[in-house]
């Protein structure tokens, strides 16, 4: 992706930008207390920082459910959502604040959102105190470890499911002897182990794990620490700012492994291409966890978000299905009191139950008491008893000639 206005097709991932109308891009959050009677719902979503790119089409997607929902007459007899959004700045510490503000300020049942991992970690105790749910669209194992009161659930994959996704990638170049260059933090640490198992199963080698802070002011020892061996592949895990100085080192080092990064860091919205150029991005192989793109729920949503037939959002449908899972879950328990309703996502969500993907007629079987399987835009909405999502694939991309082409999916 080199510009994120063009259009794009059923083999192209936009994760969202490229769509949106001016307005939902560019737009802030608007702020104000619900209306008496009315259901708030938080969410704390990225609008500046390092991944400031991925908020805006989240907050469409959750504006967009909550209209719907409203629109064919709320929820819990007649009562309004009234949605919250607050900007994480890519910040544990802002998002700790704006998790306070929604708990304390507008009385939310819900936390949803957290594209990162440091910002969902440092809320989780928060909310957690607070006896309300947290959704999350972010990886790392711990967020739902230990004891959650089963107020935790993660529309996302696991960090742990990563590093196995991405040893499959190895396999698939034939890329045998790999070095891992790595960020430390609790989402990216979380891969490293896992990685070196799957690539141990697979026959394959991991000659050296080289880890290195995030916001350094070079990248340059560490690049060479890893490619400087000549591995067959280098495993690189970065967030965007980081990928960008690393490619240009790799580049400027002349260095000839080959590169599978993740998509947070060697896409991000198409912005890493923005930011490096074709020249420096050619040959780089990125993964990230694909919503169900073959799937009716998809195709509608898409359609919802005003998108082309075909444009992969990789996280609005995460926002979008917390809302839809929310206001179900209300609907089945009769209250919108988040240590009662938390109790029934698996029960409107998980098999058995009658498929259903349209949120306002899943409220419809819902109040009629029927067992429903909700099926969400951004994954299957199945969930395991620590509220971790099931059925997880991820899309590869590879950039070739300045453009992010397919690759392949692998699970």
């Amino acid at each position: 992706m080199t510009d994120s206005r063009f259009v794009v097709n059923r083999r192209t991932v936009l994760a969202g930008v490229g769509s949106l109308p001016l307005a939902a891009a560019l737009g802030r959050p608007a702020i104000a207390q619900g209306a008496a009677g009315d259901v708030p719902l938080g969410m704390v979503l990225p609008f500046s920082g390092a991944t400031g790119a991925y908020g805006p089409a989240m907050k469409q997607a959750a504006e967009l459910v909550v209209s719907k929902v409203n629109e064919a007459g709320g929820v819990l007899g007649g009562r309004k959502v009234k949605l919250f959004i607050e900007d994480s700045e890519t910040s544990a510490t802002a998002s700790v604040a704006a998790s306070k503000k929604l708990l304390e300020v507008n009385k939310v049942e819900l936390v949803g959102g957290f594209w990162g991992s440091p910002e969902a970690l440092a809320a989780k105790p928060i909310i957690l105190a607070a006896n309300k749910v947290q959704m999350l669209s972010c990886a790392a194992n711990a967020v739902t470890e230990g004891d959650t009161k089963g107020l935790i659930y993660r529309l996302q994959a696991k960090s742990s499911q990563w590093g196995p996704a991405g040893a499959k990638v190895m396999q698939k170049i034939g890329a045998k002897k790999v070095t891992v260059l790595a960020q430390q933090n609790p989402f990216i640490v979380a891969m490293v182990e896992p990685f070196k198992a799957e690539m141990k199963k697979i026959g394959g080698e991991v000659l050296d794990v080289v880890m290195y802070n995030p916001d350094q002011a070079s990248y340059r020892a560490e690049v060479e620490k890893a490619f400087g061996p000549e591995p067959d592949a280098v495993f690189v895990l970065p967030l965007l700012t980081d990928m960008v100085s690393i490619a240009k080192e790799i580049f400027r080092g002349g260095f000839t492994s080959k590169v599978v990064s993740l998509g947070t860091g060697a896409d991000a919205e198409g912005k890493f291409l923005q930011a490096v150029g074709p020249e420096v991005a050619e040959g780089i192989y990125h993964l990230q966890p694909s919503p169900p793109i073959d799937s009716p729920s998809y195709a509608k949503f898409v359609k919802e978000m005003g998108a082309p037939e075909g444009t992969v959002f990789l996280f609005a449908g995460n926002a979008w299905d917390q809302i839809c899972i929310t206001v179900l879950a209300m609907e089945h328990a009769k209250t919108q009191e988040a240590a009662v309703w938390t109790k029934s996502v698996r029960e409107v969500c998980n098999p058995p139950g009658e498929p259903v993907d349209d949120i306002v007629e899943a409220l419809k079987m819902v109040r009629a008491g029927k067992k429903i399987n909700f099926n969400g835009a951004g994954c299957t909405c199945d969930f395991d008893e620590k509220g971790d999502s099931l059925n997880r694939s991820f899309y590869v991309q590879l950039i070739k000639g300045g453009k992010n082409t397919p690759f392949g999916v692998v699970s």
